[in-house]
């Protein structure tokens, strides 16, 4: 995907980097073992670690995981695994343990990469961290906007409302904002499921109490603002595909043999 962020520049980086956390687990309900599939040839955690690697804002790439067979996939090919415990409720937990057990400063910024996106776009890494820096919010993601009436209307596409300095309002599942005249004064925004951290704020997120539009919406990021703490958004053009089924994987497969081998 092209990317370009909305009033976001990529400006001077934190000495020595982010640092992206994948965290990958081999349960999945829709499809079980995804991220070692290796119809490419290459294990599809492998393909994410790879696309990660390529943001130059990033100068460090670990696995974070709890299966020692995915660890191992892992070394074998030189990439460096941290292991976790099984127990997490949420990506955010994991990250945090994988954060404490890499012994990172405070300050140290963490790009939290989901496991089944191996087209993700690098650039949209970029975007957030400047992101991050630039508001100075504990926390950044990304966005993109809303084409259709289908996704916007679909409760499995999370959408997020900004306030003018671009840090979040709320993330909701419902088609909001409502456009009740038709004016789009206020386009919809597709929430993508990028997320950037301060490693001291990940520390601290792991003890704040779950709120009740978390738990109403399932939407671990409403937490944060519950709590009162910003949400830095970047705006960013187009979106990677994550895989989540059997079906999608077999169609980044066709796309990764059609890159490789054009027809």
């Amino acid at each position: 995907m092209g990317t370009q962020a909305a009033g976001v520049g990529q400006g001077a980086l934190r000495d020595g980097g982010a640092i992206a956390i994948i965290p990958a687990r081999l349960a999945s309900t829709r499809f079980p073992r995804k991220v070692l599939a290796d119809a490419t040839g290459m294990p599809l955690i492998w393909h994410v670690h790879e696309r990660a690697k390529l943001a130059p804002s990033v100068s460090r790439v670990v696995i974070a995981t709890d299966a020692h067979e995915v660890a191992d996939v892992v070394r074998s090919r030189g990439g460096e695994v941290v292991m976790t415990s099984v127990e997490h409720p949420n990506g955010t937990s994991r990250l945090a343990e994988a954060a404490s057990k890499l012994g990172l400063g405070p300050d140290q910024i963490v790009v939290n990469v989901q496991g089944d996106e191996p087209e993700l776009d690098p650039s949209a890494i970029d975007f957030a961290v400047a992101a991050l820096e630039r508001t100075g919010a504990p926390v950044a993601t990304v966005a993109t906007a809303i084409e259709s009436s289908e996704d916007l209307a679909n409760p499995a596409i999370v959408k997020v409302v900004l306030r003018r300095d671009s840090t979040a309002m709320y993330f909701s599942r419902a088609p909001i904002p409502m456009d009740r005249d038709g004016s789009r004064a206020a386009g919809p925004l597709r929430h993508l499921g990028l997320y950037v951290y301060r490693a001291g704020f990940l520390s601290r997120y792991v003890q704040l109490e779950p709120t009740p539009l978390e738990k109403t919406e399932m939407l671990e990021q409403l937490r944060v603002l519950e709590h009162g703490h910003a949400i830095a958004v970047a705006v960013v053009a187009g979106r990677g595909e994550g895989i989540d089924t059997p079906e999608q994987y077999a169609a980044f497969v066709e796309r990764w043999n059609r890159s490789r081998f054009p027809v």
